[in-house]
């Protein structure tokens, strides 16, 4: 069994993950972030062309090797023009509320160290932009100077732990981020052969970008199966508080059943000690196991229900993402009971029964209508 991390070991790396800046194009504290935690595991990550980490466990030979891939960015805005201390952001990724408040509180970021700053939002106009996902921009007014290119989060609390329930700035996808480091972690020392590779990617948000360079440019092994980790919109059948949700596919593709077979074997282990998980095919988003099976890999998902999805509150307006604890802890177990899983290349407890059919029916169907009994 994969050594089980303490809840507050888990909260603990998230809360580092989660509290870093980041949006689409945007990404280089949340990296700066996850490469450290790493690092302090024991790991060495290493740094594509793109800018995207990837880090690997491996012990003994195993028959399939896994890919886990998180993004690191979450909608946000840019500023696109900028006149003192007011300017115009475009919204990048897929904000998509019913209405949008008279005034927006956020906060201001720029690549560098340069320290972030108060604004607000308003006069929000609809121009559709594909590239960036982007369908409107908005006025900004900033307590210091704007500068092009400097991006604008919602001014909310980065992680808030009440109980089970963990209200975050971003879930999507930093949520996914810290199951995957912390599956790694449970890996680490855990003897029977398994092969993970870790792909933290950028600019999902506007297009799956990240993932798609990953796939276009085979910078994850080939042969490997995908494992796309998401928090994704809960769902009815797909309930926050009931478990990680082994995904069988989003609003667009359905992923491939051979590599959702180790997260079903893991479910089935993980059930044997009482660690609840869902299954649901999930239409609330579009997740990276899409780009990779459109391009023609192998390719699953797994999600954290999230609650407020995009930060959509219930009124329509903004509001935190929450995850819940337990679910974050189930998705950890199964991502790591996988990982060993696909070393055996093993199959669920029902199949071998079903396998082959039994001689005896294959005869008794074989028969003609006219055949004596």
């Amino acid at each position: 069994m994969p050594r089980s991390l303490d809840a507050d070991e888990v909260l603990a790396i998230l809360q580092r993950v989660a509290s870093a800046r980041t949006a689409p194009y945007h990404e280089w504290a949340v990296l700066d972030a996850i490469r450290a935690e790493l690092e302090r595991g024991g790991f060495a990550p290493h740094v594509d062309p793109y800018g995207q980490v990837h880090a690997r466990v491996v012990s003994g030979t195993a028959k399939r090797a896994l890919v886990f891939a998180a993004h690191t960015d979450h909608p946000a805005f840019e500023v696109i023009e900028a006149r003192g201390r007011v300017g115009k952001v475009r919204v990048l990724g897929g904000f998509r509320q019913r209405f949008f408040p008279k005034v927006v509180a956020v906060t201001v970021h720029s690549d560098g160290d340069e320290e972030s700053f108060p604004g607000t939002l308003s006069d929000p106009q609809t121009l559709v932009d594909p590239l960036h996902n982007s369908t409107s921009t908005c006025r900004i007014d900033a307590e210091r100077t704007l500068e092009v290119g400097q991006f604008a989060m919602l001014d909310l609390p980065p992680v808030h732990i009440a109980g089970d329930e963990i209200q975050m700035r971003a879930a999507d996808d930093l949520a996914g981020c810290a199951l995957i480091v912390c599956a790694l972690l449970a890996l680490r020392d855990e003897p029977r052969p398994h092969d993970v590779h870790a792909v933290f990617t950028r600019a999902e948000e506007t297009g799956l970008y990240g993932a798609r360079l990953a796939a276009e440019d085979g910078l994850i092994p080939r042969d490997a199966y995908i494992v796309s980790v998401e928090a994704s919109r809960a769902l009815p059948g797909a309930e926050s508080g009931k478990g990680i949700v082994v995904r069988a596919g989003d609003l667009h593709n359905t992923f491939s059943n051979e590599a959702e077979r180790y997260l079903r074997v893991a479910r089935e282990r993980l059930a044997e000690r009482g660690i609840a998980t869902q299954r649901a095919l999930l239409t609330g988003g579009t997740c990276e196991a899409s780009a990779f099976v459109r391009l023609g890999w192998t390719a699953t998902g797994i999600a954290l229900p999230n609650v407020n999805y995009h930060n959509t509150a219930p009124d329509g307006g903004f509001a935190p993402e929450i995850v819940r604890l337990m679910d974050l802890l189930s998705g950890i177990a199964l991502a790591a009971e996988a990982a060993v899983a696909a070393g055996e290349d093993a199959d669920e407890a029902w199949w071998p029964d079903v396998r082959v059919v039994p001689g005896v029916i294959r005869d008794l169907l074989a028969r003609r209508r006219s055949d004596p009994h």
